[in-house]
């Protein structure tokens, strides 16, 4: 039983030097038996630094609240009202695209994907079986397309990337090609019977960093910034190095990657997109097909969701369904199921970081030298925000003696890009982690090292920090967590407080057409902008009625289209969105980042998490037992547009606070297994409870009652 397991390291399963303790009887299995010692035990023989390891943990009744300020001068502007499709949403009754009726003559459209380790050859392609299946009808490749091989236009990205695999894979579920078929079934049972075969080459792929290093293929990195520091601090009492490091995450949208489009009789397609930029989906079909962008009509009703994955990666889908309907001239479907949208499509953009800081006993940096790595894949510079890290992370403190480069690298995973706070999510989590390294090595609160950071100038920040702490009672909330860790070995409790300044950016434009029907002076508008979710319609109902002094149930709001709205840009960015419901959902998506969501990927590139059992999101046990959401009162923006403000992804960057949190409470864990060891746990991918164990620095030997 001493000897190593044989486990799979590839396998979606906890770590084999976990499970190798299960194998030789030790830690798991005891923390597994412990627990149900301690529980069935007379509690006068347990310890009482014990009890609590024998306790279920027990889930409290979720309870909110939500503070803000209304002016009723403003009605309806600033009125709280149920957001317009939010009825229809609950019940099931809203339409999606994949809703849509079905087409008289239609075609499914399912991909065949790259199954080879990256810069493979392709060296056949048999759809003989595939064909012969009763109701498939086409299989749609790179040599099909009238236009250019690309889902990318050049006008919108830099980087041209590949729609259907060549002859060479570039990454594991590379689109190969496109099964069409009668019913949805059919294309499925199609795709399958495709049979493709690779031959390996001398090419080496590289999926992170360190691949790129020990390969020494430097033509990978792309240095995006570099930044010298403009002075240097001469009070350095302390120097500390560390890494930061963030994975990938997955869009979790309801609705999956979509499109259809439909044929017309002027030679051009009807383009029905599940899409966040409806000029992005046109122009790209138009550079495939080679046809003019007035041939090409979107129309947009609403998202199924989207977090930036319907941006740029949207015509993913849209462009290979439009090169089908033109070529086949019937209508095609196409939705992704989420194995394939997990496989094919790029993620969040994972980050390295690493950092030496010196500081002098109170926490106040003297010099900061940073390096990191951006893995955008295959996208190159079309969603990089490589660039602007270092403007994201100065947040509110002095940052003059910090020195920055910055880099993206190629990899051979799909194209990754813009994700819910893209840039600023991995920017704040940089910074506060740094804070916090710091608060550990001087022994100091790491609220005041964040403070003794702060600019001089900064006058806003030290009055809301205040209010937090008086609000929330951090205070007795914190005396309280360090009383619970002193009387409990097995069970712990953390605490964080963090602060933001989001660099928020308005851009556009975005085209309103308003139609007044004399009749009886109702409205109905179209807009440039894109309902994902977040209530944008409701808001343009709000300012409208507004704006023109009529009730609210007078204006109706139709699905956006690029006759209506053209050279608009993409609804992404905070921009569209002023919904305080969207705080509580950002903020339970950051949790899921720092805490669940794992990405994993086989020595091949494939993604092996790729459906709901293997990768998993917060459910609704995993939302804060007590979730309170304050506005700053008497506060609006000058910039915004009716003085709003952006409330869609800040909050997700404000999650960083629950890894740091865990991370106080194993802290006090590692204090009790060893007082020597160091306190400072690195973040280093999401917090798994995996993660967690093996940082606790636990011994089996311990387990006593």
């Amino acid at each position: 039983m001493s000897s190593e397991p044989p486990c799979d390291t590839e396998a979606v399963l906890p770590d084999p030097r976990n499970l190798q303790e299960i194998f030789t009887g030790k830690e798991v299995t005891f923390t597994v038996q412990g627990e149900r010692c301690v529980a069935s035990a007379p509690k006068a023989k347990v310890n009482p630094l014990y009890q609590s390891g024998g306790a279920r943990l027990e889930r409290e009744l979720s309870t909110g609240t939500q503070i803000y300020q209304t002016h009723e001068e403003l009605y309806p502007l600033t009125q709280p009202v149920v957001k317009l499709e939010a009825m229809i949403q609950c019940s099931g009754e809203a339409q999606y695209l994949n809703d849509t009726p079905p087409i008289p003559g239609e075609l499914f459209g399912v991909f065949v994907l790259a199954e080879a380790k990256p810069l493979s050859l392709i060296k056949s392609i048999d759809t003989t079986a595939a064909l012969a299946i009763p109701g498939v009808k086409a299989f749609i490749t790179h040599k099909d397309i009238p236009g250019i091989n690309s889902f990318t236009p050049a006008v919108l990205s830099p980087t041209a990337e590949q729609l259907f695999c060549e002859d060479k894979v570039i990454y594991n579920g590379q689109a190969i090609g496109l099964i069409l078929a009668e019913k949805q079934g059919l294309a499925y049972a199609g795709a399958g019977a495709v049979k493709v075969t690779y031959e390996a080459t001398k090419d080496i792929p590289a999926f992170n960093i360190e691949d790129i290093k020990k390969n020494k293929q430097d033509w990978r990195i792309r240095n995006a910034v570099k930044i010298e520091p403009e002075r240097k601090g001469d009070d350095i009492k302390h120097v500390l190095k560390g890494k930061f490091e963030v994975n990938a995450q997955y869009h979790f949208t309801m609705e999956t990657q979509s499109c259809i489009c439909v044929p017309t009789d002027d030679g051009g397609l009807d383009l029905l997109s599940a899409t966040q930029w409806m000029d992005n989906v046109q122009m790209a079909a138009a550079k495939a097909l080679n046809i003019p962008m007035n041939k090409i009509n979107v129309t947009v009703k609403r998202l199924g969701g989207a977090y930036g994955a319907k941006i740029l990666r949207a015509n993913l889908v849209s462009t290979a369904c439009a090169i089908a309907a033109y070529k086949m001239n019937k209508p095609v479907r196409i939705q992704l199921p989420i194995d394939t949208n997990m496989k094919m499509v790029g993620k969040r953009v994972p980050t390295v970081y690493e950092y030496e800081v010196g500081i002098d006993d109170n926490g106040v940096i003297q010099y900061m030298d940073s390096t990191y790595y951006q893995n955008y894949a295959l996208s190159g510079v079309n969603e990089s925000l490589a660039g602007e890290l270092p403007h994201f992370v100065k947040n509110i403190y002095v940052n003059d003696t910090w020195k920055w480069d910055g880099n993206s690298i190629e990899t051979n995973l799909p194209g990754n890009g813009y994700a819910r706070a893209p840039g600023t999510t991995e920017a704040l989590g940089m910074i506060e982690s740094v804070m916090d390294h710091i608060a550990y090595t001087v022994n100091k609160e790491p609220i005041d090292v964040r403070l003794a950071n702060m600019l001089p100038s900064e006058q806003t920040m030290p009055s809301l920090v205040k209010d937090m702490i008086t609000w929330s009672e951090y205070e007795q909330r914190k005396k309280s967590v360090e009383e619970f860790n002193s009387k409990n070995r097995w069970m712990k409790r953390g605490i964080s407080l963090v602060i933001m300044n989001y660099p928020f950016v308005l851009y556009g434009p975005f085209s309103v057409f308003v139609s007044v029907y004399a009749g009886d002076g109702t409205v109905a508008i179209s807009h440039g902008g894109i309902e994902c979710g977040q209530g944008i319609n409701t808001k343009i109902a709000q300012v409208c009625a507004y704006t023109l002094g009529i009730p609210l149930d007078m204006v109706s709001i139709k699905p956006s289209n690029s006759l209506n709205a053209p050279n608009n840009f993409a609804t992404a960015g905070s921009v569209t969105s002023e919904g305080v419901c969207y705080i509580e959902g950002a903020f339970v998506m950051g949790l899921g980042y720092y805490t669940c969501e794992d990405l994993i990927y086989d020595k091949n590139g494939a993604c092996l998490t790729n459906n709901t059992w293997t990768y998993k999101i917060p459910g609704f046990k995993d939302i804060p037992a007590d979730f309170r959401v304050k506005f700053r009162q008497d506060s609006t923006n000058p910039d915004g547009v009716l003085n709003s403000k952006a409330l869609a992804e800040p909050p997700l960057c404000m999650a960083v606070s629950i890894p740091l949190a865990i991370r106080r409470a194993l802290a006090s864990a590692r204090a009790d297994a060893d007082p020597n060891a160091e306190k400072f746990v690195p973040l280093v991918g999401p917090t798994t409870v995996e993660v967690t164990h093996q940082n606790a620095k636990n011994d089996y030997k311990k387990y006593t009652l």
